[in-house]
């Protein structure tokens, strides 16, 4: 009984937030203004970021009331260093350099604080367990490019509407498979996070940067202590082949920003799910974006002797793709 009460107390905060998310957001000047770059045409609310951090720390509430919380899966330090940030970029529009920069310290002192996201360990399907020694290359360096690797190539499929959402939700569906108890500890969040999709799409509200960095580090967390407590869980050739495809897009926007000389950082209407948008409308994007980052994790986690031919699918479907929308 005590648990539902918790539970109706929390939702009924976040239905509060939802309800002033116009004033929360005005007074926060979480407002994005439509221009030639957008692919909304009216004023768009950046709440995700506010409504997001909310649950995930209503949900932490709810875990230590009930005496359930575990720090596995859970870093106070990064998850609310990284929104800060973002939630600083959606106000002010950091310079791409400095949000980098800013990252790169966040990062250090993240792992500094807390060794077991550190990566000591890469276990592969075909050679089983490397143990990386715990020198300094890996723990730190290592560790730092993977999280700013997979929070840039999340934060790159954000630009139309629920994408990153869904795309999110698809990843804790799937962590979830692997690990059943991450669905036990933070059924709350991603419940909110499921409504939040739907109002979304209904009442033209968006993550922001915010909204995109607190679920791409949560995940990232969630990865870098799993491997920490469970190297042989999640094949180092699984988690490449989970973010293939926004990786992929991140490389080839990264070269081609290079090539034109500008910053890698800065955003453009050149990302796959951009081009997809303008050949097939909003709920194709999505659906065709679920189905080419899933399916190939999907058939690995049946079939894993197809994982070579799953990578060379996934990277011919990528550029056909590119070729069609160009």
């Amino acid at each position: 009984m005590q648990f539902l009460i918790y539970n109706f107390f929390s939702f009924l905060i976040l239905f509060f937030l939802f309800i002033f998310r116009d004033e929360i957001c005005s007074k926060l000047k979480l407002i994005d203004y439509p221009n030639d770059k957008s692919v909304h045409r009216e004023k768009a609310l950046l709440f995700g970021g506010i409504f997001l951090i909310s649950s995930l720390f209503l949900n932490i509430i709810i875990l230590i009331l009930t005496n359930k919380f575990q720090s596995n899966f859970f870093n106070f330090f990064l998850i609310l260093s990284f929104f800060l940030v973002a939630l600083i970029d959606d106000i002010k529009n950091l310079n791409p350099n400095l949000r980098i920069i800013l990252s790169i310290i966040i990062c250090f002192i993240g792992i500094s604080l807390d060794p077991e996201l550190k990566i000591n360990n890469l276990f592969f399907f075909y050679n089983d367990n490397i143990y990386l020694n715990n020198n300094f290359f890996f723990s730190y360096v290592f560790s730092i490019l993977c999280i700013l690797l997979f929070l840039n190539a999340f934060n790159f499929i954000d630009g139309i509407n629920g994408l990153a959402s869904t795309v999110g939700l698809s990843f804790f569906l799937y962590l979830i498979i692997k690990n059943p108890l991450i669905l036990n500890l933070y059924y709350f969040f991603i419940i909110s996070l499921l409504f939040f999709l739907f109002i979304n799409t209904k009442y033209k509200v968006f993550l922001g940067d915010s909204g995109n960095y607190l679920i791409s580090i949560f995940i990232a967390i969630i990865l870098l202590k799993e491997n920490s407590y469970q190297p042989s869980l999640y094949y180092a050739e699984e988690i490449f082949l989970l973010l293939l495809i926004p990786g992929l897009d991140m490389l080839r926007l990264f070269i081609v920003r290079i090539l034109n000389k500008s910053n890698p950082f800065k955003g453009d209407q050149n990302h796959l799910h951009h081009r997809l948008f303008n050949k097939f409308g909003n709920l194709k994007t999505v659906l065709i974006y679920l189905v080419i980052i899933n399916l190939p994790i999907y058939i690995f986690f049946i079939y894993q002797e197809f994982l070579y031919s799953l990578i060379f699918i996934s990277v011919t479907t990528y550029f056909i793709l590119l070729k069609y929308t160009s």
